[in-house]
């Protein structure tokens, strides 16, 4: 990031910071309390937070601060009901394009490789985050190999609110167990160029993603890794 302004320094550490959860949902952010920690001065931070209440994860508050977005439960299930009709329909045109084209599969296969190697793996740090990895790389070839710039683009932008909710959505060793099955039958089907079995496998995945996000909300008890994310109910 050495070419890029200080404004594009500040902006890519808060959305990283917003999206691991370390500045969590709620949180009011002061900027000269950001532009002293950041090394910047405010111009650069303001400008850093309009371009992050755009994509909807601060809202300005006055002239010197902004608010990180909450999360509600019911932001939860509208994010997974348009990430549902986007990503299965585009896991869908993935495995079509597949069919024919066999460059399609590649990614494809190196992932399922992959994952096939570490599903016999011992629970560990070092695999909880190689998983995330690889899911991230499975997110980021759907997206890639999506043959509609629009849908692309629309899925793309929905990734950091959905990388808020990572910490809980793979919360528990059982989770995390199903989700990796879950990638397994995702990457098959599009190798296989099965696009009813690819669409069908991305909305179930998301389906139980959705469930482990809400169980973990409304019984604290079982969500066990990453750190504690509050939701608000409106």
């Amino acid at each position: 990031m050495a070419g890029d302004s200080k404004s594009d320094r500040v902006y890519a550490q808060l959305k990283a910071e917003i999206m691991s959860g370390q500045i969590a949902p709620g949180a009011s952010l002061s900027a000269i309390a950001i532009g002293d920690r950041l090394e910047a001065s405010r111009t650069p931070v303001r400008q850093a937070f309009v371009r992050l209440e755009a994509e909807g994860l601060l809202t300005l508050v006055d002239r010197q601060g902004a608010r990180v977005a909450p999360i509600s439960i019911q932001g939860v299930r509208d994010l997974f009901e348009l990430r549902t009709l986007l990503e299965s329909t585009a896991t869908r045109m993935v495995a079509e394009a597949a069919k024919s084209d066999a460059s399609v599969q590649d990614p494809f296969r190196r992932i399922l490789t992959e994952l096939d190697t570490m599903k016999d793996e011992p629970p560990s740090q070092d695999r909880w985050e190689r998983f995330y990895d690889l899911a991230e790389q499975f997110d980021r070839a759907i997206v890639d190999h999506t043959r509609n710039a629009h849908l692309s683009r629309s899925i793309a932008e929905l990734r950091p609110h959905s990388a808020r909710l990572r910490s809980i959505a793979h919360s528990t060793p059982d989770r995390l167990e199903t989700s990796l099955a879950e990638h397994q039958q995702m990457c098959a089907a599009i190798i296989a160029g099965d696009a009813d079995a690819a669409e069908k496998a991305s909305a179930s995945h998301l389906a139980a993603t959705e469930r482990t996000i809400l169980d973990a909300v409304f019984d604290p008890s079982r969500a066990g890794r990453g750190p504690r994310i509050d939701l608000v109910t409106a």
